[in-house]
């Protein structure tokens, strides 16, 4: 609050509601709530954590991208984060992707979403749910998804916090890409609404080249040393919340792998040596039919300690 006075802003400071992650839950509340209700104008706000750098473009990239939230209502927000976008798996600033979960970490919110679905549903002071993890349940995202880039325009500096420390920081986010460039005119824009999505998906898949499926993703040269040349890898995932072959692959891939998340209906697109892949959970993903019919998907399995560790996560996350 000092801070804001010393740049002659305006500081709004509210009672602390519950404790830990309810009470990062209740401070988001408190703080969207008094964003629109201060601006009444305000169609939109764009929510930074204090923890976040921001790339050059970083209004040009909403200030192109804002019309797709009024132009597709299947449009949930526009993020600055993409959470497979790492220096290995991302390459190019103008191009973006649909992704099913909320990422957060940089991203411009629509007014209506807010006042007329999220704040009278927001979880109460004792419910010990991350703001974030709720935003991506299924009742409430109801189908919708959020736009991403390919090359993040946030940077996650912080290693320190209630979810967070300096290992955290080290493994997950201290090679995540970054854009530097000042400004990006962002490519192909209405490709990103739901149908023409879809169509560009489709594409992709007919035209693209099967990874060699007995060759393990660990490998260096399991992605050729090409460029611009589509590839596929089908995986093992028999429902919705079967992330056990996903998360080994990115492990080898050295990306999120905490898990699941940054996909589209069971699909993952990264852009690894500059060239597209695109990874499908079969049978759940509507894109298994692309799978040639005589292909055994890839399954791997996590170590034994894993297993107990995943469980332990999975109890926290029910506890939550």
């Amino acid at each position: 609050l000092a801070v804001t006075k010393l740049f002659g802003l305006r500081g709004i400071q509210h009672t602390p509601l519950g404790v830990r992650n309810a009470r990062i839950a209740q401070h988001y509340k408190a703080s969207l709530t008094a964003t629109f209700n201060i601006f009444p104008a305000a169609r939109y706000a764009i929510i930074l954590e204090e923890d976040l750098d921001v790339s050059p473009d970083f209004f040009s990239y909403f200030s192109q991208t804002l019309r797709l939230l009024e132009e597709d209502p299947s449009i949930y927000c526009v993020s600055a984060w993409n959470d497979q976008g790492y220096e290995h798996t991302s390459t190019d600033p103008a191009l973006l992707y649909r992704v099913e979960t909320m990422p957060g970490l940089g991203w411009i919110l629509k007014r209506s979403l807010y006042k007329d679905e999220l704040e009278p549903k927001w979880p109460t002071p004792e419910k010990m749910w991350d703001w974030d993890m709720w935003m991506r349940l299924g009742e409430v995202r109801r189908g919708r998804e959020c736009i991403v880039p390919d090359i993040s325009r946030t940077y996650h500096f912080g290693s320190s916090g209630l979810n967070m420390n300096s290992y955290f920081q080290d493994t997950y986010f201290k090679k995540h890409s970054f854009n530097t460039l000042p400004y990006v005119e962002l490519r192909d824009l209405d490709s990103l609404k739901k149908e023409a999505y879809e169509e560009l998906i489709t594409e992709m898949l007919r035209r693209g080249t099967v990874l060699d499926h007995s060759q393990s993703p660990c490998e260096e040269t399991f992605v050729p040393d090409t460029t611009g040349h589509t590839y596929l890898l089908f995986i093992q995932m028999n429902h919705h919340k079967d992330y056990t072959t996903w998360l080994q692959v990115a492990k080898c891939l050295r990306i999120w792998d905490l898990d699941g998340r940054g996909y589209h209906h069971g699909m993952w697109r990264l852009n690894i040596k500059s060239n597209p892949l695109l990874i499908v959970g079969v049978p759940f993903s509507q894109y298994s039919k692309f799978k040639p019919t005589d292909l055994k998907p890839l399954y791997m399995e996590a170590p034994e300690k894993e297993k107990d560790k995943t469980k332990a996560n999975e109890k926290n996350i029910i506890h939550r």
